[in-house]
Parts: structure tokens; C-alpha cells; sequence
């Protein structure tokens, strides 16, 4: 999918139970070529309860998937740091976690799906934190024990700014055939 302005050409790219969901862990890469930076999400689906919605955690899937996003962070971090302003980025890890409550998919609904979007940073912290502990001291997120969250316009605002994601590099990031995830 690709989606252009004056300002902006962004890229989607659904991983979702391809190769880059296997190497990178991610479900989809949106590829910002005016500002050569990429953000990788992973969605969760959330169970819907008589509280709300809510994700318990941990899972098997998402500690794999969360070592693949450390794998290429790491590779990530071995290339030439930005000296541009436009490599400058709020924060420069590219990896979100989007939690959303589970829907019917609807193709034909161009709309994002309502969800909470969390750097992986602060979910590192959240997964630790005494408010995600339930009541039977379970591990539990829910739009409330998350404090703060981006929702869709504010994640696609930092998105299409070039605000959030990989920083522009001094030389092309390639993955070599010896490289491992």
C-alpha cells in the first residue's frame, strides 16, 4: 500500500506470516522515503471481558518475536550514526507493539483498527510494572494500566513527520548472507 502528500511517501508493508515477520518479528513495516526511515509494529489482539478489553501476557509468541526485533536493533545499532537533521528521530528504536481489541476484519473499511500503539521500550517497562499485575497476579494490559498510549493519528502524525522510526544512516544497512537472526 502506499500513501503520498506533498510532504510525504510512505510505504505499507504487511509481514504478517511472511519471512520479514520471521527475521524481524513484526507484523508491518511502514517505509518513510521522505524521511528513508522505517517503523515495524507487531499487533496483539486483546480479549474482550467484562472489564474491557485486556491482553495477558506473558506469551511464548510475543517473547520470541520481541528477541527478533532485539536481533535487528542490535544490527541496527552497528551502522553509522545520522548526522542530518532529517535522520533526527524522537526516539531511535523503530519497534511499536500495537494492542488492539479483537474485531471482525473488514476489508472494504480503509480505517485503522482502534488500538493503543506502545514503543517497545515502554512496554519492556509495563510487562515489569506492579500496574499490570491483576488480580490474581496475573500479568494484564488494558487501555487504563497502560497510563499512556499512542492512538492511530498520533502514531501516523510521527510517522509521516519522520519523527519515530530508523534513523537515516551515513551508509546503507544491508543484511549480508552470513547475517543470523
Amino acid at each position: 500500500m502506499r500513501f503520498e502528500n506533498d510532504d510525504t511517501r510512505l510505504i505499507l508493508l504487511h509481514a504478517n506470516h511472511q519471512r520479514l515477520e520471521e527475521t524481524l518479528g513484526v507484523d508491518l513495516i511502514y517505509y518513510n522515503h521522505s524521511f528513508h526511515s522505517f517503523v515495524c509494529v507487531q499487533y496483539k489482539a486483546m480479549e474482550q471481558e467484562h472489564s474491557g478489553a485486556v491482553f495477558r501476557f506473558p506469551k511464548d509468541d510475543l517473547t520470541k518475536e520481541i528477541a527478533r526485533m532485539d536481533s535487528a536493533l542490535n544490527l541496527l545499532g552497528e551502522v553509522a550514526r545520522n548526522a542530518e537533521p532529517n535522520g533526527f528521530r524522537l526516539n531511535e528504536n523503530p519497534f511499536f507493539l500495537k494492542f488492539c481489541p479483537r474485531v471482525v476484519f473488514e476489508p472494504d473499511k480503509p480505517e485503522l483498527i482502534r488500538g493503543m500503539y506502545l514503543p517497545i521500550d515502554y512496554w519492556r517497562i509495563l510487562e515489569q510494572h506492579p500496574t499490570t499485575l491483576g488480580p490474581r497476579q496475573g500479568r494484564q494490559l488494558t487501555f487504563d494500566n497502560a497510563g499512556r498510549h499512542l492512538d492511530n493519528t498520533g502514531f501516523i502524525y510521527l510517522v509521516s513527520k519522520g519523527w519515530i522510526g530508523s534513523t537515516r544512516r551515513s551508509r546503507p544497512f544491508s543484511v549480508t548472507s552470513s547475517t543470523r537472526f
